[in-house]
């Protein structure tokens, strides 16, 4: 699996505090067949993560997994917040891109009319949005119908573990597989934040998927679909 959304990169955001977390977080990633980590530290208000130091601890995580002989490829990206895709510079917003797109973080008040404001934006830049977990959202849990417009205006919808496991409530987990179910969404996303005693919410969620929609569209959401956007060959089925 190639997950596009997890916050491994330690003493940057809310993740791992310690890189020995780090490291047990990524164990548990690899556990869950995970074969490739984008790092998407937050980039907001409450986080402003600078993109220099963000590197520094990309290169440091992946010399700690060399050296513990753990398999785990690292790229780095960000989360951008909603408020700072609309008040940062240009110059921030693509150090943070991931080839041609910009995860960009959904948060349970943002307004629906911010998806069209962000593909805008974006697209001044030659960017796309990744739309990340708008099943948190309450106003696209009402109107679903604008993600398939953002779609067709070349975004991208993320759905992510926890949400389908429950962790974040019953409404956005019937979101989240509404929106499955419907077909709006692009790719399936861990959102680690950290290890946990019963492992990851990922290796739950991948199993359901599967049960109810099949292999092949497991592996179009955790494979084919971020193999496009990070530039990586997909591994065979």
């Amino acid at each position: 699996m190639i997950d596009t959304h997890c916050h491994l990169l330690p003493a940057l955001d809310d993740g791992p505090q310690r890189m020995e977390s780090a490291i047990e977080l990524a164990e548990q990633l690899v556990a869950a067949d995970i074969s490739f980590v984008l790092c998407t530290p937050h980039f907001s208000r409450l986080f402003p993560t600078s993109a220099d130091l963000a590197r520094e601890r990309l290169l440091e995580l992946r010399g700690e997994l060399f050296t513990h002989g753990i398999r785990l490829k690292l790229s780095l990206a960000a989360e951008v917040s909603p408020g700072l895709l609309v008040s940062a510079t240009s110059e921030e917003l693509l150090a943070r891109r991931v080839g041609a797109f910009l995860l960009v973080e959904l948060e349970p008040d943002t307004p629906v009319g911010f998806l069209s404001v962000a593909v805008d934006a974006l697209a001044e830049l030659d960017l796309r949005p990744i739309f990340a977990h708008p099943e948190r959202s309450r106003a696209i849990r009402m109107s679903p119908r604008l993600l398939e417009e953002a779609r067709a205006r070349g975004a991208l919808v993320q759905v992510v573990a926890p949400s389908l496991t429950g962790r974040w409530g019953g409404e956005a987990a019937t979101a989240a597989w509404r929106f499955l179910e419907v077909g709006c969404v692009d790719l399936l996303a861990s959102d680690a934040h950290r290890a946990r005693r019963e492992g990851t919410h990922i290796a739950r969620a991948r199993r359901l998927v599967e049960e109810r929609f099949g292999r092949a569209r497991l592996v179009d959401l955790t494979e084919r679909g971020p193999a496009a956007v990070v530039g990586r060959s997909p591994q065979p089925a």
